[in-house]
């Protein structure tokens, strides 16, 4: 994701984003910083809509299709705010209004009306996510293939999928 997918949508040059990389990567490896999920998931949606959000946009803008990594991520984040996982709660935490909806939000089964609801937003987003080409459908893939097999086989399937799309 970092490399092939954050980094093309940043307009530096080769040696800051190999930096950049390279910070990113020791941050996560220093022993001595605790990296505690309740911590890191304190107000996702925030987080991610200012930090990750603009690379997923500014790559669909630049290479012409969703990028794959952060694509799953974003459905990954849409499916922590459920708050829960095979039976284990999680520790959602944020504005009681974007918990409201997603609370809300959680009680549809249908995978693509979820990621309608959740991409349409501008609370959350800034903007109407659904209008993002194909995301919404890919989205309910993979919030799908999230719940039916896991983070890890619902990756590997989606990217399988997804790089299959690409390639046609």
């Amino acid at each position: 994701a970092v490399f092939e997918e954050i980094n093309k949508s940043l307009d530096l040059p080769k040696e800051e984003l190999a930096a950049f990389a390279e910070a990113v990567f020791y941050r996560f490896r220093n022993p001595f910083i605790k990296h505690q999920l309740a911590s890191i998931a304190l107000n996702s949606i925030s987080k991610f809509k200012v930090r990750v959000l603009p690379s997923l946009l500014d790559y669909n803008n630049k290479c012409n299709r969703l990028p794959l990594h952060l694509t799953f991520t974003l459905a990954c984040l849409i499916r922590f705010y459920k708050g829960e996982f095979k039976g284990n709660e999680l520790p959602v935490n944020d504005e009681e209004a974007i918990l409201k909806e997603m609370k809300e939000i959680w009680t549809i089964a249908d995978y693509e009306k979820i990621a309608e609801e959740v991409l349409n937003k501008e609370l959350f987003w800034g903007q109407d996510l659904t209008k993002i080409g194909d995301l919404k459908v890919k989205i309910a893939q993979a919030l799908q293939l999230i719940d039916s097999e896991g983070i890890e086989k619902g990756f590997n399937q989606f990217a399988s999928q997804f790089t299959a799309e690409v390639i046609e």
